[in-house]
């Protein structure tokens, strides 16, 4: 027998293969989306080349900057530069030619009669002046007692700078021409021993950013045009250009639901948008390549860049495909469609010019705001600036905005106001239904959690921020702490729930009725999960990262075991399980159950459960995924056999509460010989006896039948779970 999730991804995959052939049949496409590149980037290649051979020759008077550590240094190497510059053919700077690039700088060394000198502050060294790019090159002297003309210097420069390496060639041959005169003069009158005027070495500086190119800033927008670019038409001809045809009604007939529909729709787009952008990609560092422009543009990281150019493309498209697929679905034709997305491709180049900004950085409110959060990372990726936990958040926030994306269109796409005539809205999203809802159904459901994610990661951090301006306090930053979760985890879906025309009894799963044997099992689960999870912690967790969150914590910890048992106890137990339980089981899982089987409800709550918990504070703790995931699963059971809410929030806060025991007791603990300091695994005794009480509370959950619940719209009795 075929599972239900295979034969759904199976008429996905057949749908969207249906689709990329009739738009990859249509000989616009190919020429506008494939061949266009081709022919366009060599071309746009020669003239920016160019460009830049005339841009170069108008400002080749502007001199190089030259760090010295005294003025005397540097009117003794002005006058060695002049002296060598004398000494040089007119044609020998143009005649030089080491690598492609260098018939663009050519013009630069001929047009360069001089040089600044400057000299640092006490404050600053001559290393520094060059990694911050305040100097070209920094020149270090040691004065030679043989003659007063005579030293030796280090050249210090940046190789990643275009500028720098130039003004670093233009010392050298200045001063080798000298040295050259010299040594020629010498011989010519037979002396013996030779006293070079300039004995010189040198030394690279890294810059202070690490930045493989300034030019690399502009891939970022250039995926934001290359990707939409992509998707725009296979977008509009897959939603408005159906209606259009009259084929919409076809499809909504078929006994296909409208996810799935949608789903095929998005890999189709995906999949020419990324093709689409993957030609431009190719055909413009080919053309860099060929010209000679790859160093200039990527610096000398190339072989870097374009792994990453790949991932940031994938992310581009799959986040522009299901946004140009929630719009077009309301239109009725090419036209409007149209009329649609063009302010769209306008607004959305305002986000990707924030690439070229350098100092605009990344925080945790960038982070969650959509397109400029992976512009951003983009751009910083490219630099070498890798953060993640902030890197994470991204693409858990844009994943939840593309599914939120999708859902939109499927709630959207081939309702009636679309199929017969008049236009569809964006209000059918939060318009009421005449009947009440027994549970808010999955599109409703992702919108929430789009708002329910970025909204947990932006106002996390305002309890800790209030307490350190008003110096509150850590009780008081807790209880500030309950507000927050009341006010993300409940008072969210509360407000969408009722929106939607949803009993908040049902749709919350806040059933008073629910069999008395799975509280017994909860509280055996909850007495029992916690010594589980924490050895599973140990065995997972990484020595070096445990001690970093320990470090991270300290404070914290030093406070909290002067916080009253009971405050704990409140703030950290009963209210996050409360919350929680009321988010994930009760409204998002009993959403999913209504279009999916119980295994596929219980999994995805519980990921996104393991999700939100791997974030500690301002760090990023992956090894808390599993162990989270595992509760997860099993709150998710619980929820599944009983009913209810109830047992679940039962099981979540003794689990809760029995770990801050511990951490409360840990004094008493360690005379037992139980060192969590140390991270002492717990006595076998404890581990074996816990295992035990895990499989009775499993044996009782198995048991466990769920109660048949009243419905409150028709006053039928109906069976829950």
């Amino acid at each position: 027998m075929i599972a239900p999730t295979e034969l759904s991804t199976s008429r996905t995959m057949r749908l969207a293969l249906k689709e990329l052939r009739e738009i990859l049949r249509d000989r616009r496409t190919i020429m506008t989306l494939i061949l266009m590149p081709l022919l366009l980037y060599p071309l746009l290649g020669v003239l920016v080349k160019r460009g830049l051979l005339s841009s170069l020759e108008s400002i080749g008077d502007t001199p190089f900057r030259l760090a010295v550590e005294t003025e005397e240094e540097a009117k003794l190497v002005g006058h060695q530069l002049v002296a060598g510059q004398l000494l040089l053919p007119q044609e020998s700077a143009t005649r030089e030619k080491t690598s492609p690039i260098s018939e663009l700088t050519a013009a630069v060394g001929k047009h360069r009669p001089m040089v600044t000198f400057f000299v640092p502050t006490s404050a600053s060294s001559l290393e520094a002046e060059v990694r911050r790019g305040h100097a070209d090159v920094a020149i270090r002297i040691v004065r030679s007692s043989d003659s007063d003309q005579s030293f030796r210097c280090t050249l210090l420069y940046r190789p990643d700078s275009q500028l720098s390496v130039d003004a670093r060639s233009y010392i050298l041959k200045r001063l080798r021409a000298l040295n050259d005169h010299h040594i020629k003069n010498t011989l010519k009158h037979h002396e013996i021993a030779v006293h070079l005027p300039a004995e010189i070495s040198e030394y690279t500086v890294a810059s202070e950013s690490g930045r493989p190119s300034p030019m690399v800033t502009f891939i970022p927008l250039v995926l934001v045009l290359m990707t939409m670019t992509g998707a725009v038409y296979p977008a509009i001809d897959l939603t408005a250009g159906e209606r259009e045809r009259g084929t919409m009604e076809i499809l909504i007939s078929a006994p296909v639901s409208r996810m799935t529909l949608l789903a095929g729709k998005f890999v189709a787009v995906l999949v020419v948008a990324l093709l689409t952008a993957s030609i431009n990609m190719i055909s413009m560092f080919a053309t860099l390549f060929t010209l000679g422009l790859d160093s200039a543009v990527l610096g000398d990281s190339a072989l870097r860049t374009i792994p990453l150019v790949m991932f940031m493309m994938l992310v581009f498209a799959g986040f522009f495909s299901a946004v140009l697929l929630s719009i077009t679905s309301i239109a009725r034709s090419f036209k409007e469609a149209q009329a649609y997305l063009i302010p769209l491709m306008l607004i959305s180049l305002t986000p990707g010019m924030f690439s070229l900004m350098p100092d605009l950085k990344m925080g945790t409110f960038l982070a969650v705001t959509p397109l400029v959060n992976i512009v951003l990372t983009g751009r910083d990726l490219l630099q070498g600036n890798f953060n993640l936990l902030l890197f994470t958040i991204v693409i858990l926030s844009t994943t939840f905005y593309g599914v939120f994306a999708l859902a939109v269109a499927a709630r959207i796409f081939g309702s009636d106001s679309v199929l017969y005539g008049s236009s569809g809205s964006w209000t059918q999203l939060l318009r009421r239904t005449d009947t009440l809802q027994q549970e808010v159904d999955p599109s409703t459901a992702a919108f929430t959690l789009a708002i329910v994610f970025p909204l947990f990661i932006v106002i996390g951090n305002i309890p800790g921020r209030i307490g350190q301006e008003y110096s509150l306090g850590l009780p008081s930053v807790l209880l500030l702490n309950i507000c927050v979760f009341l006010t993300v985890f409940v008072a969210v879906p509360a407000v969408v729930t009722r929106l939607s025309n949803v009993s908040l009894v049902s749709g919350l799963s806040l059933h008073l009725r629910f069999p008395l044997i799975s509280c017994l099992a909860a509280i055996l689960f909850g007495i029992s999960m916690w010594a589980i999870l924490f050895e599973l912690n140990l065995v997972m967790g990484i020595a070096s990262r445990t001690d970093a969150l320990r470090r991270m914590l300290e404070t914290l910890v030093d406070d909290l075991e002067k916080t009253p048992l009971s405050i704990k106890l409140t703030a950290l137990a009963l209210a996050p399980a409360i919350c929680e339980e009321l988010f994930f089981r009760g409204f998002l899982q009993n959403s999913l159950r209504r279009h999916y089987s119980a295994a596929i409800a219980v999994a995805a709550s519980a990921v996104l459960f393991g999700l939100f918990h791997i974030l500690v504070r301002d760090s990023l703790f992956i090894e808390r995924m599993i162990p989270s995931s595992i509760m997860g699963i099993i709150l998710g059971i619980t929820l599944e056999r009983s009913g209810s809410v109830f047992p679940g929030m039962l099981l979540h806060t003794i689990h809760n509460g029995l770990l801050l025991c511990v951490v409360h007791y840990k004094t008493q603990l360690e005379q037992l010989g139980v060192g969590l300091e140390q991270r002492s695994h717990l006595p076998p005794e404890w581990l074996t006896a816990t295992f035990f009480v895990a499989i009775a509370a499993a044996y009782l959950l198995w048991r466990t039948k769920p109660v048949e619940q009243c419905s409150p719209a028709s006053g039928i009795r109906e069976s829950v779970g």
